[in-house]
């Protein structure tokens, strides 16, 4: 099935246009016309809310395509969102805090731990608006994960493969990933899909309900973070090929075998970049590492991910090695490498970015101008 995002400017705006409108000029058709519109410009979250109250009777395969990808973003919204955490290793569906790094750049990193062993992980980093776009190109630009991905030969961490199947629009794409770890996990084989979404705009309704929400908790919601829009998104999930949706999503792609000893992980999660909240802990530990630090806003960068190793018992060690080893220093490599994009030290990233300014990162620039000129509303004592 082609995707949505396969249409040039000029194939929407021309599909757009040749609609009679003279045969129906309803309100619903109006809202199912621009939900697709939203769509081509990566707005799926506002696209999703105009179908809302729709019949599904009226949709076509793109209406489809939005409410399945909303509910994506919804869940990783709410996983992101959700900061109960607490001090104790047994409480199943609370976060418990892993640690903190400090340097050149600062993030924090939780995991929790569900009643059927899946791992979830969450890091937040503030970052200064001028490293968003190498540090998305470095996210994006999958083919060069080998350029800087580092690896462990004890315990065992290593990516051996990373391969894009295909690129669609501004940055969907699916990518296989193959990867090499100290047991008891070993050898796993990823498919991913990887989808953005631009949820900057602002949608009143929804920040009064959630505003009311604030209130009757008296938490901020994402710590303090924006609600009801200033975000760009992107979703990261793994596909199936034995289950009917996802062949459709894989139709056309040859999809390489699970190689022998190796086993399919489940994973889901992704990125959520807004404005950083003055109060956020990691922003105000930036900010007393130096004065010019708090004369520029930044970006609060989440990453979360959701993991089913495949395993009856997560052992602490592995946890230990697999958060704050692995993890903690692939983010932290993450991060360096995107200084060294920023900096020019990577001209191979350097050039792919200026080659896909018009399409890709000159959009990220100009929507991350509208998403830090917005006011975080200040949240309730």
């Amino acid at each position: 099935m082609p995707s949505c995002y396969d249409m040039n400017e000029g194939d929407a705006a021309s599909a757009i246009n040749s609609v009679d409108i003279t045969t129906d000029t309803s309100p619903q058709s109006s809202r199912l016309e621009q939900a697709k519109v939203l769509a081509k410009d990566d707005k799926l979250l506002s696209a999703a809310r105009l179908l809302k109250g729709i019949d599904n009777c009226h949709f076509e395969p793109i209406h489809h395509h939005i409410l399945r990808e909303a509910e994506i973003f919804q869940a990783l919204l709410d996983e992101s969102t959700d900061h109960h955490t607490s001090n104790a290793n047994n409480h199943h569906d609370e976060w418990i805090k892993q640690g903190e790094s400090h340097g050149r750049h600062d993030f924090c990193i939780y995991y929790k731990i569900s009643s059927t062993n899946q791992l979830t992980c969450r890091i937040e980093t503030p970052i200064f608006p001028s490293l968003l776009v190498p540090l998305l190109s470095v996210l994006n630009e999958s083919e060069l994960y080998s350029t800087w991905i580092p690896s462990f030969k004890f315990p065992k961490f290593a990516v051996v493969k990373s391969e894009k199947l295909r690129q669609s629009g501004r940055c969907e794409q699916v990518i296989v990933v193959e990867t090499e770890v100290q047991y008891p996990l070993g050898s796993r084989q990823l498919l991913l899909k990887a989808v953005a979404c631009d949820d900057i705009d602002v949608h009143p309704e929804e920040n009064n309900e959630q505003n009311d929400d604030c209130r009757r908790t008296n938490e901020p919601i994402n710590g303090g973070a924006t609600p009801g829009g200033g975000r760009i998104l992107v979703r990261i999930q793994s596909l199936d090929d034995e289950t009917e949706s996802d062949r459709e999503e894989l139709e056309g792609l040859e999809i390489p075998p699970t190689k022998r000893g190796y086993v399919r992980m489940d994973v889901k999660g992704g990125f959520i970049f807004e404005k950083c909240p003055h109060d956020h802990p990691m922003a105000l530990y930036s900010s007393a590492a130096g004065v010019e630090r708090e004369v520029e806003e930044l970006v609060l960068v989440t990453f979360s991910f959701a993991v089913d190793p495949k395993l009856s018992i997560i052992p602490k060690s592995f946890i230990n090695f697999f958060l704050r080893v692995a993890m903690g220093h692939l983010w932290g490599m993450f991060l360096k490498v995107a200084d060294e994009v920023r900096e020019g030290k990577r001209p191979v990233h350097s050039e792919v970015i200026e080659r896909k300014r018009g399409l890709l990162y000159g959009w990220i620039e100009e929507r991350t101008r509208v998403m830090l000129s917005r006011v975080i509303p200040e949240s309730s004592p």
